[in-house]
């Protein structure tokens, strides 16, 4: 039964992970003080710790189907609350929304007739239906997983759209004391691509380590060409 693998990771984490950790949650036991609020979907896929190596009381995050993030007064809920809190409490950083290959939620946002025996995920996926008319403006060319990625992607934009409409997060804009994030996590091959706005497309995330690296991997090639010559 699944509830007693859980109850076995329970153990685990209790006799083998806690010991080995103690310190670091005796120290999140008096507070926390996250670095970025990680708005993602509720997919059972995404586990933004493991994607992001972070560590407990590193991420504040913020889990809905869709990743969806209601357009200021429209839906006052807990996505709403959660970014009040992170923006004008916790004082983060960075807003990280971040969509993923395979949505089941963007596939519904393009069939919405076989949604009809839920409404309560209906009417929340209505508010991913401008992305939907964006996608069928721009990229109406494209078909099948193509069509649904661009989709995916249009949706992350929006909702960076939809949290500069929210109080907390203008204001903090306006002093210039957090950034936004729009990434799409590739589940078969683990890449990320992030939302670069100049170039109004999602690139590949590529770490300063990396980039340093093939730096001097093509400086070494230049050199020694420049030897030979």
């Amino acid at each position: 039964m699944p509830i007693e693998s859980i109850l076995e990771g329970l153990k685990r984490f209790q006799k083998r992970v806690y010991p080995k950790n103690r310190e670091l949650f005796q120290k999140l036991a008096l507070g926390q003080r996250p670095e970025a609020l990680f708005i993602t979907c509720a997919d059972s896929r995404i586990d933004p710790c493991m994607l992001t190596q972070t560590k407990p009381g590193e991420l504040f995050i913020a889990r809905v189907i869709g990743n969806i993030v209601p357009r200021y007064p429209k839906t006052i809920g807990g996505v709403f609350a959660t970014i009040e809190y992170a923006v004008g409490v916790l004082g983060v950083a960075d807003i990280i929304v971040c969509g993923h290959t395979d949505c089941g939620v963007m596939k519904g946002v393009l069939n919405p007739e076989a949604l009809e025996s839920l409404p309560h995920v209906a009417a929340w996926l209505r508010q991913a239906q401008p992305a939907r008319r964006a996608a069928e403006k721009s990229k109406g060319h494209l078909t099948g997983p193509e069509f649904l990625l661009a989709l995916t992607e249009l949706n992350v934009v929006q909702q960076l759209d939809n949290l500069r409409t929210h109080p907390a997060v203008i204001a903090r804009l306006e002093q210039g004391s957090l950034r936004l994030h729009g990434w799409v996590y590739h589940i078969g091959n683990g890449i990320v691509t992030a939302y670069v706005p100049d170039l109004n497309k999602f690139i590949p995330i590529r770490t300063p380590k990396i980039q340093r690296a093939k730096l001097r991997d093509t400086d070494t090639k230049v050199t020694r060409k420049r030897k030979r010559a």
